[in-house]
């Protein structure tokens, strides 16, 4: 039996600001820096085998934060770096309905297929991330690893393993500095804990 530690990596200015982050690679905040050391010791008496994450820095650094106590360096994989936003990156959601009414609504009910301009669709996203998570499982079929990805990403792969349609990514929430654990038998895939945040306090907590 393996276990994954899922986690979202600590904050970023535009996540305060609700804007589309994707590959833009920002540094933590002061409060994402925090939550990321709030995790660590979360899961410091976890018998943790690997830490792996992202090659965005907002990633990156909450996975060393996790890492260092158990004298571990993140593995980095670029195929778990968020959705790739194009064109929209940067921008405020609640500002796309104006500037791009007819793609934005089509890109809303069908993000599995429709994607921003010079991006990537949900279906895009899925397929690269469930390669890594299967990459894992046979590199570590019976440990215990811990994740660092990003919001859409853990929720298209929650939605797979669930076998979830994709297109319902927006119904499972995932804050900055949560955790959610994954546990993995011959049979299935079973989320234990979603979207956990227990070790946030309420200043840090970002719902």
């Amino acid at each position: 039996m393996g276990k994954i530690l899922l986690i979202r990596h600590g904050e970023v200015v535009w996540n305060k600001q609700a804007c589309y982050t994707g590959w833009t690679d920002l540094p933590l905040t002061e409060v994402g820096i925090e939550q990321a050391r709030r995790v660590a010791e979360r899961l410091s008496d976890e018998p943790l085998e690997a830490v792996y994450c992202s090659d965005l820095q907002r990633a990156a650094v909450t996975a060393q934060v996790i890492a260092a106590p158990h004298k571990l360096s993140p593995i980095v994989d670029a195929d778990l770096r968020e959705l790739n936003y194009g064109e929209w990156e940067g921008v405020a959601e609640a500002d796309l309905p104006t500037l791009c009414p007819d793609l934005y609504a089509a890109w809303t009910a069908s993000p599995a297929e429709i994607a921003a301009p010079q991006g990537e669709s949900f279906s895009q996203l899925r397929d690269r991330v469930r390669g890594v998570v299967a990459r894992i499982m046979a590199e570590r079929p019976d440990g215990t690893v811990a994740m660092v990805g990003h919001k859409s990403v853990n929720r298209v792969l929650l939605c797979h393993l669930l076998g979830v349609d994709i297109n319902l990514y927006k119904r499972i929430g995932q804050d900055n500095g949560a955790v959610s654990s994954i546990i993995f038998t011959p049979e299935r895939a079973q989320i234990a804990s979603l979207n956990d945040t227990c070790h946030l306090p309420n200043d840090l907590a970002t719902t």
